[in-house]
């Protein structure tokens, strides 16, 4: 996970591996997944490989993350608030857009994220 992650750096600013990998681990570290690090996918559950393609995201230069559906990766919509309280911490200053059909407005009611129409 860690690699998968660290490429980004690696191959767009010229980061030296370690360096790219540290970064990767401490912001997996920040919710507390720095375990899976040297994990390979199959290992992961789907909720650990989301936030993993998230971070990897974040690596980026762009501006803006935008999800598409993300309860599509999640085991279980209850998990919801917890995801959206880890977004908020990984974040980095970029904006994050959550795509989401009108069905599934009940289920964001109370949450921080609220569909908008």
């Amino acid at each position: 996970m860690l690699e998968n992650i660290a490429i980004v750096k690696e191959v767009h600013e010229h980061m030296t591996t370690p360096k790219a990998q540290q970064l990767a681990n401490d912001t997996l570290d920040k919710i507390n997944l720095s375990r899976i690090g040297l994990y390979r996918a199959p290992k992961c559950s789907t909720m650990e490989i989301f936030y993993v393609m998230f971070i990897r995201a974040l690596m980026t230069k762009e501006t803006t993350v935008i999800i598409e559906i993300p309860h599509s990766v999640m085991d279980n919509l209850n998990e919801l608030q917890a995801t959206f309280d880890n977004l908020n911490i990984l974040k980095m200053s970029k904006n994050i857009l959550i795509l989401d059909i009108i069905d599934n407005e009940t289920y964001y009611e109370g949450c921080s994220c609220n569909i908008i129409k």
